[in-house]
């Protein structure tokens, strides 16, 4: 398991970097959406996930999260031509002075917060669902795109959607694998792509790994993809790593205007 104690160590290092994957439109996979960032450690490079888990119930993953969005947010101050996205734990979809100093810093930059897709993960419960709502609402009004990541995985609810009403639902790459020997299961994800697309007017599927899968994507009136057919994630994507850096206190701070 990964101890807080490396945890930090490895953020403080400068150890931890996002590899970076396109998000693409089925029909011509040269049209990009944006690139998702993800966790990586150094040694990694692109290669093994990051041990999320181990920390999604820690106090520690807020912090996590907060290094993520500061790192994406630096990447897109540096090239305006990209839009990029990143994960954060549903634990921290709460507006509280955890997030004053980035929503401060997006209010300033709106050409940043327009290019800015935070994902929502459904790996754990958020704190409420008034919230997550509140949460969404205040990103949504700064410009920003907000998606539920790996639907139908977790434990997130169609009422937290309804709710939260986002930009993006990312269906979890399983059903795209079920579907590909199972009739019953190409019938669920076609159902399940169809209330996806009542709840928010974007709708990803995740887990494209061949030419078969997109063909099945597309039949299920999937219009949006992810996955290695159309790249790995990559750390060297935006033309140089992009390392995590424990935040500084001057970009944490309460708002004070």
């Amino acid at each position: 398991m990964q101890s807080s104690n490396e945890f930090y160590r490895e953020l403080a290092a400068g150890r931890l970097l996002l590899a970076f994957q396109p998000v693409v439109w089925l029909p011509d996979s040269s049209r990009v959406l944006y690139y998702e960032g993800l966790l990586r450690q150094d040694a990694a490079r692109g290669g093994e996930a990051y041990p999320l888990a181990s920390l999604e119930s820690h106090p520690l993953m807020r912090e996590l999260d907060r290094a993520v969005v500061l790192c994406v947010i630096d990447c897109l101050r540096r090239d305006e031509r990209l839009r990029l996205g990143c994960n954060i734990s549903a634990r921290s979809a709460i507006v509280d002075p955890f997030w004053f100093g980035i929503l401060k810093a997006l209010r300033e930059a709106p050409s940043v917060a327009a290019r800015l897709v935070i994902e929502i993960t459904e790996s754990a419960t958020p704190p409420s669902i008034e919230a997550a709502s509140e949460f969404v609402l205040a990103l949504r009004e700064l410009g920003c795109r907000v998606a539920i990541d790996d639907f139908g995985a977790g434990l997130g609810t169609l009422e937290f959607i309804r709710q939260t009403r986002p930009d993006i639902v990312k269906i979890d790459k399983g059903y795209i694998q079920r579907a590909r020997g199972e009739a019953n299961s190409v019938q669920t994800l076609g159902h399940l792509v169809q209330l996806c697309k009542t709840l928010a007017p974007c709708v990803i599927i995740e887990g494209v790994e061949s030419a078969a899968d997109q063909g099945l994507a597309s039949a299920c009136g999937g219009e949006w993809g992810q996955g290695y057919l159309f790249g790995r994630p990559q750390v060297e994507r935006l033309g140089r790593a992009c390392r995590l850096q424990r935040p500084q206190p001057e970009l944490c701070a309460p708002n004070q205007a």
